[in-house]
């Protein structure tokens, strides 16, 4: 993100007090997320596996009918693969698909315990990750102030404020490992299309395992484009038992205060002043009804 970018954090007037007065942002954990398949990895781990291993086996048979020389040199089977390749191509497409259901039935695994250990590696190296995920902490943001979906979810229907914050870029904030959410209607995967000799995962490709890991937690579907989000993944950083941590920031980095259309009186007053009192060069606008558009625009008071 370009260090001189606002984002802006909508929130309610009593957690906007909270924020000013502790001056910390709340990271929350991937379950307490609106969307439920933010970085949902349970099943996306299940399904992906069962397909890759499917798409393995799919891949060894095709091998084996065309060539059991070269699947017998490569890969390992008894010297009767000619025959069995024989066998392969005698038969009919119903055969074949009953050949693919038993090479995909447990009962392959008591057979071949090399293949039954690489899936449980797999398995060990998945539960890693999910565990990793699920005890990750998330802080949210937005690069835009004027959405009137998000003033009405998150803002309390236009009662809350958007506070907006600019990374101090001289100091070690966290703001600066912001990064932008893309979107998309496709769900990451994460074992590969692979050639079952060379048997590439993420895993042993750090630059797959890089895409893979941001995929997971910076890509959502494409209906919450309209938030232009932005945030922050801090792995396992949430102790088991909590929800939720706090982390400080700088009270030059609060650089915005934007009040909602609805917010008025003594709590709107409260507001303006705690957070002068943080940032003395703090810009405090106030949301007003653009005549003739259905959008906001901002008058400045301070």
């Amino acid at each position: 993100m370009p260090q001189q970018d606002t984002v802006y954090k909508y929130t309610s007037e009593n957690a906007a007090r909270l924020i000013i007065a502790n001056r910390t942002l709340r990271f929350g954990r991937p379950s307490a997320m609106n969307d439920p398949f933010d970085i949902n990895i349970d099943d996306l781990f299940e399904t992906a596996l069962t397909d890759w291993r499917n798409a393995e086996v799919a891949i060894l048979v095709d091998t084996l009918s065309a060539n059991p020389a070269e699947y017998a040199e490569r890969v390992g089977v008894p010297e009767d693969a000619i025959a069995i390749s024989g066998i392969i191509n005698a038969g009919t497409a119903a055969h074949r698909e009953e050949l693919l259901a038993l090479l995909t039935s447990p009962v392959i695994e008591d057979m071949y315990p090399q293949w039954k250990a690489t899936l449980d590696a797999l398995e060990l190296e998945k539960s890693a990750i999910v565990t990793q995920f699920k005890n990750s902490g998330i802080f949210c943001a937005t690069r835009n102030k004027n959405n009137l979906l998000m003033w009405s979810h998150y803002a309390d229907q236009h009662k809350g404020v958007a506070l907006g914050f600019r990374q101090d870029v001289a100091r070690d904030s966290f703001l600066r490992l912001l990064e932008p959410v893309s979107y998309s209607n496709i769900r990451p995967k994460f074992y590969r299309p692979f050639d079952p000799l060379v048997r590439s995962t993420p895993s042993s490709d750090p630059d797959a395992m890089r895409a893979f890991t941001r995929s997971l937690t910076h890509v959502k579907s494409t209906e919450w484009a309209y938030e232009e989000e932005v945030r922050v993944v801090d792995p396992s950083c949430i102790p088991e038992g909590q929800d939720a941590i706090f982390q400080p920031y700088y009270p030059t980095e609060l650089v915005e205060l934007n009040i909602g259309l609805r917010l008025t009186g003594a709590a709107r007053d409260e507001l303006i002043a705690a957070a002068a009192a943080l940032n003395k060069d703090v810009s405090i606008f106030q949301a007003r009804m653009t005549a003739g558009t259905y959008s906001l625009s901002f008058e400045r008071i301070a």
